[in-house]
């Protein structure tokens, strides 16, 4: 049996995901917090932190393709699931089949979906999807919203909600939200029923907007449900504390003196400016560690280490003292052993944020699983 010899690992504290979801699911006890476990989580692991979510009480998921809907449903079956983006509307049987809520996003949409479910007996779950301001996707014009309320009169159509999204939520200041909510209030008017959901906050809005007495009953928690601040902004609002869900760890393989003017790397852009010690450690682009990183510090051991040198496909290089020694812990953002970097300073660095960060770690990284302190 081989045994693993690459020591780099994501880790995901599944207790501190769960905190993170109830801190923000009460910041309103008026609105149900929607998990928002799109991407494979973030890249941290949708079945695992959909499941532990689940068996948790949650039952408001989102995902943003049907096929990532359609692999949660045996792990969430009683619960919903809202596919944000657009699908085929060829597909839309095996939502109606799988009872999985689908977004709306235009007239066209809707009725080539109708086109679809004739023979079914059960009913397709709608999410109308207004473009306020965002410019994704959605019906803006209230002609066109006429038309759809018009169309949602089908006995094939469950209207289960209705909703936008703010797209400068985490800035400096409220402007272009009041413009945005402004527009999502004459819209919803437009509709002849109220459906079960309305919503139109992600995380930053979940937490910018906790105080705000509003209709909607929906708040989609996304970055914030794994320990990250949409913004400075957000974070400087002092509203809530998040705790660190995810840390990329890893070991010292290689540790090797270099003499004063000796170069290194790829391009040979570093060169050593007195006599030093280079450390490796087995990351690098392939595993999501792009070469934008180089000269950002991570923890080797207890020593703060620039890396050095371009990031290679496989392995980094960092600068260290003497006192390094292969099998050194190394953590390059997240907590460990007391030690923490944040993800976001990672990310700022980079210029860069925390989405793209966690999204960017390769599926080869594995995903290693902690409960009550304890690995799974």
């Amino acid at each position: 049996m081989i045994i693993k010899d690459r020591p780099t690992q994501l880790r995901v504290d599944l207790d501190a995901l769960l905190n993170n979801y109830n801190k923000l699911n009460s910041l309103n006890i008026e609105k149900i917090g929607l998990a928002v476990v799109k991407a494979d989580s973030y890249g941290l692991g949708a079945k695992v932190i959909a499941r532990h979510l689940y068996e948790n009480g949650v039952r408001h998921f989102a995902t943003a393709t049907l096929e990532e809907a359609l692999e949660l449903k045996d792990i969430i079956k009683d619960s919903m699931i809202l596919v944000l983006g657009v699908i085929n509307p060829l597909n839309v049987k095996y939502a109606v089949e799988n009872n999985i809520s689908l977004t709306c996003p235009s007239k066209e949409w809707l009725e080539d979906a109708l086109l679809q479910i004739q023979g079914f007996d059960k009913k397709l779950k709608i999410h109308v999807k207004i473009d306020t301001g965002m410019g994704r996707i959605g019906a803006s014009e209230l002609e066109e919203l006429e038309e759809i309320n018009n169309l949602l009169a089908s006995e094939k159509i469950d209207f289960e909600g209705i909703f936008s999204h703010y797209s400068n939520a985490d800035g400096e200041n409220d402007n272009y939200d009041n413009y945005q909510t402004e527009n999502f209030e004459r819209s919803i008017k437009v509709f002849t029923h109220k459906p079960k959901y309305i919503h139109i906050e992600n995380s930053a809005g979940t937490v910018k907007y906790s105080d705000r007495e509003d209709q909607y009953n929906l708040s989609r928690i996304g970055i914030t449900l794994y320990g990250c601040y949409p913004s400075e902004n957000i974070e400087k609002l002092d509203k809530i504390k998040l705790e660190s869900v995810a840390s990329l760890v890893s070991k010292v393989t290689h540790v090797k003196k270099f003499s004063k003017g000796q170069r290194l790397g790829y391009g040979i852009s570093y060169e050593a400016e007195q006599d030093e010690y280079i450390a490796t450690i087995p990351v690098g682009y392939a595993d999501g560690i792009l070469r934008r990183a180089q000269g950002f510090k991570i923890k080797v051991g207890s020593e703060n280490c620039e890396i050095v040198g371009r990031v290679c496909m496989d392995q980094l290089m960092v600068r260290c003292s003497e006192n390094i020694k292969v099998g050194d812990d190394v953590l390059i953002f997240g907590e460990n052993n007391g030690q923490k970097i944040s993800v976001d300073d990672f990310a700022t660095y980079q210029d860069t944020i925390s989405y793209e960060i966690f999204c960017c770690i390769n599926k080869r990284v594995p995903r290693v699983y902690y409960k009550n302190k304890m690995e799974l």
